[in-house]
């Protein structure tokens, strides 16, 4: 029990430590205003203390009235009208307690006649017993108020965040098949052309798929990291296509300490390679900087046969980003080139 209690003030430290100065300025400001003059002034040290203990009581009751109250109450969210009902049961409710009580040790105390011998005795304690639950009352439910509204504001960011995740990982789920169907697909190719160079296509693509396994749990990777699986990703592709296509990295990209969800700049790069047809004349130039976010761009040599669906995975990586910066990516697609650029991604406020 008394853990519970020491648990109970240590969360509500601050609004307690509120009660106290407030207790103490409330008597200053009283005890200032019935003195004519300095000389008149009267302080007594223990004042503050009873005000301060009945202002602590009145918020325990309070929120002990709420507590009771709103397990019958199915609201997900706290409502202001919800906290007026709980001020309304508990200032009834205080009034009678305290009353009976108060009643309850007169007669105890033999002091009836002396607490509530005449109607003006009894108006000024009930009275006062008014204005005090209105007032520390009114400042526990403002608090309590301030305080779950807070809480559901947590649960709500919490949820949404993990909601967020959840949606990530689903759209990176999408793009990991989308990146095993096409390689094999050029495995297929290599097969039927090459068995020796299709045995070595698929000695690197497995250490490429440890990599995809490897980040699949995660949200974020350094640029480096993703830079790094992308040129060995494009360097299996030049076996397959030597000289048909070009890439280009930004050089102080590599040193960059930029973060970035996996794949993203491996899914550009594989798009530009599936919808375009390079040749050693004419090769389809990738490159990958920086402008305004990250650029990846390519130049457009379409193929007769414009390979359905190539929207799916530029569709999952534009959700992700939205998801993590709150923007789309930026695509600009002309009649010459096709160009991506990929927000940055924030860590924090400061970034």
């Amino acid at each position: 029990m008394m853990k519970k209690a020491v648990r109970y003030l240590e969360s509500n430290q601050s609004y307690i430590l509120f009660l106290f100065i407030f207790s103490w300025v409330l008597t200053l400001k009283n005890k200032i205003g019935i003195a004519n003059s300095w000389d008149d002034y009267v302080f007594h040290p223990d004042t503050p203390f009873w005000i301060f203990i009945k202002a602590t009581l009145i918020f325990v009751f309070i929120d002990f009235i709420k507590r009771k109250t709103e397990k019958r109450i199915s609201e997900t969210s706290p409502s202001l009208w919800t906290y007026v009902k709980f001020f309304g049961i508990s200032f009834i409710a205080y009034l009678i307690v305290e009353n009976v009580f108060g009643i309850i040790i007169s007669l105890s105390f033999d002091t009836i006649s002396r607490n509530y011998g005449t109607s003006h005795q009894i108006t000024y304690k009930v009275f006062s017993q008014i204005v005090d639950f209105l007032i520390f009352g009114g400042l526990s439910l403002a608090y309590l108020y301030s305080k779950d509204n807070t809480s559901y504001k947590r649960r709500i960011s919490e949820f949404e965040i993990s909601n967020s995740k959840s949606k990530i990982q689903q759209l990176k789920a999408q793009l990991n098949p989308h990146f095993l169907f096409n390689n094999l697909n050029v495995l297929d190719q290599l097969i039927e052309e090459d068995q020796e160079q299709a045995s070595n296509f698929l000695s690197q693509f497995s250490e490429l798929y440890r990599y995809v396994i490897k980040k699949a749990d995660k949200e974020l990777t350094t640029l480096q990291e993703e830079l790094a699986f992308t040129q060995n990703y494009f360097e299996l592709m030049e076996k397959r296509y030597q000289g048909y296509y070009h890439l280009t990295v930004q050089e102080d990209l590599k040193e960059s300490t930029i973060i970035v969800p996996p794949f993203c700049i491996q899914v550009l790069i594989e798009n530009a390679i599936v919808h375009n047809l390079g040749t050693s004349s004419n090769p389809v130039n990738i490159s990958i900087s920086t402008e305004n976010g990250l650029k990846v761009s390519n130049n457009k040599i379409e193929k007769n046969q414009h390979k359905k669906g190539n929207g799916v995975a530029l569709k999952n990586l534009s959700e992700q980003f939205q998801l993590l910066t709150n923007s789309s990516i930026s695509i600009q697609d002309t009649q010459d080139n096709f160009t991506v650029i990929l927000p940055f991604i924030k860590m924090n406020k400061n970034d």
